[in-house]
């Protein structure tokens, strides 16, 4: 390990950046280009130098052509779904080329509009089918626990019946004839 890497790691003052790359960022060297395909919502930022984009249309909207544009740090994009990007790192003439550092994320889904009628139906007519369901629900299971109770309860009347009036009731012998 060289001494000059070791006195950087240590320095509180932020190093020269020349030939690094931020971390959690990706890197495209000088003179390199890549093809960005987003199946979701992204966001592309520049976090180090500048590039060139070749931003295409969106699938099923030929009426936009490919837009070019210049991102340089500090500077974000949104890209939809399906759209292609072509960036290559990007400098002015008799500058020196350089490394360019990128992130590119999805974007989290934003939530809908605020409708009155959907907060109807969520928040209050959704509710009252479901409560209007399970007290039917709950009408049936007490009216077949009735009927059940019923069913038994004549069920042991008769069997009651039964025993007393045979203790009652004396047996009648048959007589062969």
């Amino acid at each position: 390990m060289s001494s000059r890497t070791v006195l950087e790691s240590q320095q509180s003052a932020i190093a020269p950046t020349a030939g690094r790359v931020l971390a959690g960022s990706w890197k495209l060297d000088a003179g390199r280009a890549i093809t960005l395909n987003p199946r979701e919502r992204s966001v592309l930022e520049i976090s180090q130098g500048r590039v060139w984009l070749a931003v295409g249309a969106r699938p099923g909207h030929t009426d936009q052509g490919t837009q070019d544009m210049v991102l340089v740090q500090g500077q974000s994009l949104v890209i939809e779904s399906g759209q292609q990007v072509v960036m290559e790192s990007w400098y002015l003439r008799g500058g020196a080329p350089g490394a360019v550092a990128f992130c590119w994320d999805s974007v989290p889904a934003t939530s809908p509009a605020a409708d009155p009628a959907l907060d109807w139906e969520l928040g209050v007519a959704q509710p009252l089918r479901d409560l209007v369901c399970a007290l039917g629900q709950g009408g049936r299971a007490v009216g077949s626990a009735v009927a059940a109770t019923l069913g038994a309860s004549g069920r042991l009347v008769s069997g009651l019946v039964r025993f007393a009036l045979h203790r009652v009731v004396p047996q009648r012998v048959r007589v062969p004839a």
